[in-house]
């Protein structure tokens, strides 16, 4: 149709593919969004349970020097907190579970790395660390040699400590 000699093309209306492909588009940026949202979150509990953890371990070692006597330290699952304890004396570290997601399970478990040349088999598969319940820290500032996991659902994260210092060990560089 004409109008003046100009040909009128003007769309008052997005077609259905138009609308649909905004929809999905939508749809798509949104759940990335929640997913992004819920694992910062997921990474925010793990953060708690990592610095109680520390703290815990930091109590420790001072306590060692300081009183010299050797200071234990646990998990407790059913206080959610870390406990040291020396002579008697127990302090808990607990983790401020107030944020978390409803029904999350926390697990810390602390191994015990074996020697390089001692190993053992169980089952048919070569075991390199085993659980153990408590570690130790001594006046003369070393602890007992492990490894600990702190598990939130399904995040985890590892730390080995130097038994030396008490402090986190890197992972050793590989060669390329």
């Amino acid at each position: 149709m004409y109008r003046g000699g100009i040909a009128s093309s003007a769309r008052k209306a997005f077609t259905l593919i138009e609308m649909m492909l905004t929809i999905a588009l939508i749809a798509l940026l949104s759940s990335l969004f929640i997913w992004n949202i819920n694992s910062l979150l997921k990474q925010g509990e793990l953060e708690s349970l990592q610095n109680e953890f520390w703290s815990a371990v930091e109590q420790a070692k001072q306590s060692a020097v300081f009183t010299r006597l050797p200071h234990v330290v646990r998990f407790d699952e059913e206080l959610q907190a870390f406990i040291v304890s020396a002579g008697g004396e127990q302090v808990a570290f607990e983790v401020d579970t107030d944020g978390f997601s409803e029904g999350v399970e926390i697990a810390v478990m602390f191994n015990e790395t074996l020697p390089r040349d001692g190993y053992r088999l169980v089952r048919g598969e070569l075991v390199t660390k085993r659980e153990i319940e408590t570690v130790t820290f001594y006046p003369d500032g070393t602890c007992t040699p492990f490894s600990v996991d702190l598990i939130i659902g399904e995040y985890q994260s590892e730390f080995q400590i130097d038994p030396w210092t008490g402090s986190q060990l890197t992972a050793p560089e590989e060669d390329s």
